[in-house]
């Protein structure tokens, strides 16, 4: 029993013991027992407060804001025809079309930026990419020399690396970011020939690095990038490349000349695997705690 419930306690009894005693003291005990009563009510009284509750933010929406980069794998096809002309000294010509189907796997790295704009969902970025390539392709051809002779040769072309520099225009579904990608793109290729011809046999080989400006070079194409978490995401990807033809001219012998055009523009299809990095991404909401 507390001291205030223990004095009212013994005020009631002692007042039961003087019922004799005059109206003053009557009065004074009642003012007594008023004050005293109060207080005491009110602090039994339960606590009108609520406890404080934790309240987790909502998940943030996924933002695309960030540095990537990853690795990937594919593969590309193409076909072209082009034309080719072989001299042999003493011998005569011939000139004709022919065609090469080139096709191979490859697989490489990648890098880029995006930046997801805060109005309308979209995501603009650029993309650097590189790949070691085996695509390659190769015809025969038989002919006649305009001396009537007969001769026969091979046309080739590998795809020995490439990679492409590109801008990336997004629109942001959620974890989904559809995408229009355009740019640049270098190769480096070996053109080679194999010759038969009379009294003539030979083979040779050239590689170069190709690149330049647009429309004469370039990358177009279309991806779907999926993120599995706030740094993983996986990609599709489409793109066409293409180096316009150029002309390849080799001389075996005095007099002797091997000629074909070659071209480089491939249907590319890759999958690819990229990790965003937390440098320039937004910050995550603050923890809300409610009372």
């Amino acid at each position: 029993m507390s001291g205030r419930n223990k004095f009212l306690e013994n005020a009631r009894i002692s007042f039961h013991c003087h019922q004799g005693g005059n109206v003053l003291a009557w009065v004074l005990f009642c003012m007594a027992f008023a004050a005293l009563a109060r207080p005491a009510g009110a602090a039994d009284l339960p606590s009108k407060t609520e406890p404080s509750v934790f309240q987790p933010p909502p998940p943030p929406e996924f933002n695309w804001t960030g540095f990537y980069a990853g690795v990937h794998a594919g593969g590309g096809i193409d076909h072209f025809a082009f034309p080719y002309s072989i001299t042999v000294s003493a011998s005569g010509f011939t000139p004709g079309r022919s065609g090469i189907t080139a096709g191979g796997p490859f697989g490489g790295i990648q890098a880029g930026y995006n930046y997801q704009l805060p109005f309308f969902h979209i995501v603009a970025g650029f993309e650097i990419d590189s790949s070691v390539s085996g695509i390659r392709g190769q015809t025969s051809v038989n002919g006649t020399l305009s001396s009537g002779l007969p001769v026969s040769a091979a046309f080739g072309s590998k795809f020995e690396d490439f990679g492409t520099a590109r801008v990336r225009l997004g629109y942001a579904w959620g974890r989904f970011l559809p995408y229009l990608t355009a740019g640049f793109t270098y190769a480096t290729t070996q053109t080679y020939y194999s010759l038969a011809a009379p009294a003539l046999f030979s083979a040779g080989s050239i590689t170069e690095t190709r690149t330049g400006v647009f429309p004469h070079v370039g990358a177009f194409g279309i991806g779907l990038e999926y993120a599995l978490d706030p740094n993983f995401s996986v990609k599709a990807e489409y793109l066409y490349e293409f180096i316009n033809a150029r002309s390849v001219l080799f001389a075996p012998a005095p007099g002797s000349t091997v000629n074909f055009n070659t071209r480089t523009m491939y249907h590319v299809g890759r999958v690819g695997l990229n990790y965003k990095f937390d440098w320039l991404s937004p910050l995550p909401a603050p923890v809300v705690v409610k009372y």
